[in-house]
């Protein structure tokens, strides 16, 4: 029962990570553009679409963790491949060590109360 209760806890500590990480996405989109940019300009259009490049594998590494930590797999992530050849597995490290990471801070955090 306790563990049920880290992990819906871990689960929306993440929701909430991914949430954040997609609004500055959305940030980072109007920064790239460099001729009809909504409100004022803070980065160099180079630089937001680096940090936007790197956000989107980010966001994608998060959002197949959410769905793995919920009990779903990859080929019902994304549906147009097989289980066996889908290149979230490339990917497959990554999300382990990220479910493991909201995991054990959860855990370590309980125990500190």
């Amino acid at each position: 029962m306790e563990t049920l209760i880290i992990n819906k806890i871990a689960i929306n500590v993440l929701k909430n990570d991914i949430k954040k990480l997609s609004e500055k996405q959305k940030f980072l989109r109007n920064q790239r553009k460099t001729v009809n940019i909504k409100g004022e300009r803070t980065m160099e259009p180079w630089v937001a679409a680096m940090q936007h490049r790197a956000n989107r594998e980010k966001l994608r590494i998060m959002f197949a963790a959410y769905a793995l930590m919920r009990g779903k797999s990859f080929s019902q992530i994304e549906k147009n491949h097989s289980e066996e050849e889908h290149p979230l597995n490339e990917f497959k490290t990554n999300i382990n060590v990220l479910v493991d990471y909201y995991e054990t801070k959860l855990k370590e955090y309980e125990g500190k109360k």
